[in-house]
């Protein structure tokens, strides 16, 4: 061999970092996996944002995650919430915003405002709310928003179920702002927002399901999502119905014969799937950092099967110190979505060593941020 044919020798070793470099400067991320590259286009390609305003609540739920979470109550300012909607400019394939999170968003005093200055970037907003303060003032002036959807989130079908399980609310109220939805929508002719209501299954109410159903039409309600609880404290941790065939729970050709409806899973199947992943999403919390999913939005503790597990936020950054842009392109980012979308992480929930990782900042693969216990992706907890 020539020394001009030695120089031009390389190793696979070098060859793939020299592609890493020279496709991160072309704006791509290259993910060596044993023989196989793939490259991860480094874009502002988020359609969906999830935006939580408020972590406070009228309401004192017995679901809720306040009984868990190490997180104080606090509202996004507006200086906050101006720095991102200047900075949505930079995603052109934004198609959505959903104002929820773990808080209700019309507490926050300025909660229209920001849906006013949301709606004149032409996205298509949702919000999920408890109803309560659905007023008619409120009502007239979401529907001039030209809202999609609303989500509300209703437990029970009468005061006995829904005012047991969240404290200091008013099911009569909550419905009737409902039926003022519906009266409204009828005399301008508007068919959106389209209503979905939210229902969180329990051992305590899940009996009750179609008597709320037979309800919904009264108000207008045309989809109905059904979800699992996550206990959030021991109390709770009872109240878990996985395990069981949904046919053994729900009549689910009447629920289905009378409007649409999604069903969460009831057991533990091979299959995860990050919904936040999968519909290129991104969330931002009231202080401004963005976070993976709901389940890294606020640090707290809950119970897997009984088993207690905590969960740390984590964010990939904060608006408020660098561009949503950068913090969404920035390769650890990008590799962590992409180790979520192929599921990269043990099955700690079936495990039979189940306990092992007792929080969400390792597991046994050697993962420093582990989606292992995630019962979103399972299917068996259920978000809009």
């Amino acid at each position: 061999m020539s020394l001009r044919e030695a120089e031009n020798v390389i190793s696979a070793t070098d060859l793939v970092e020299k592609l890493k470099r020279d496709s991160f400067d072309a704006g791509n991320l290259i993910i060596a996996n044993g023989d196989d590259l793939k490259i991860i286009p480094l874009r502002p390609n988020a359609k969906k944002l999830y935006l939580e305003v408020t972590t406070g609540c009228n309401f004192n739920c017995t679901t809720c995650i306040r009984h868990s979470w190490l997180d104080g109550t606090g509202q996004m300012e507006w200086a906050t919430f101006n720095n991102l909607v200047e900075q949505l400019d930079d995603f052109k394939q934004l198609e959505t915003v959903h104002f929820g999170g773990f808080g209700e968003p019309l507490s926050h005093p300025r909660a229209l405002d920001m849906l006013e200055t949301l709606a004149k970037k032409k996205l298509n907003l949702e919000m999920i709310t408890n109803g309560s303060l659905l007023s008619e003032d409120i009502i007239r002036r979401l529907l001039a928003l030209g809202m999609e959807k609303i989500y509300v989130s209703l437990d029970g079908p009468d005061d006995q179920e829904y005012n047991q399980i969240r404290e200091g609310a008013d099911f009569k109220q909550v419905y009737s702002n409902l039926k003022l939805l519906k009266q409204i929508k009828a005399e301008r002719g508007l068919d959106k927002p389209v209503l979905n209501i939210e229902f969180v299954a329990m051992k305590s109410n899940y009996r009750r399901l179609p008597d709320l159903v037979r309800l919904l039409p009264d108000i207008g309600a045309e989809e109905l999502l059904v979800t699992n609880v996550l206990p959030y404290h021991e109390s709770m941790a009872d109240e878990i119905l996985y395990d069981r065939e949904e046919s053994e729970l729900f009549d689910l050709h009447q629920i289905w014969a009378m409007m649409r409806a999604r069903i969460p899973q009831m057991k533990l199947r091979t299959e995860r799937r990050c919904k936040f992943v999968e519909d290129k999403a991104m969330v931002v919390n009231w202080q401004g950092k963005v976070n993976p999913c709901y389940a890294m939005m606020h640090t707290y503790d809950c119970y897997i099967y009984g088993r207690k597990k905590t969960f740390y936020q984590h964010s990939f950054g904060n608006i408020n110190t660098d561009r949503l842009k950068n913090i969404w392109t920035d390769p650890d980012y990008a590799y962590f979505r992409q180790q979520v979308k192929e599921f990269r992480f043990p099955s700690c929930t079936d495990c039979s060593a189940a306990g092992c990782s007792p929080d969400n900042h390792t597991d046994c693969w050697g993962n420093s941020l582990s989606c292992s216990d995630c019962l979103w992706s399972r299917g068996l907890i259920v978000c809009p």
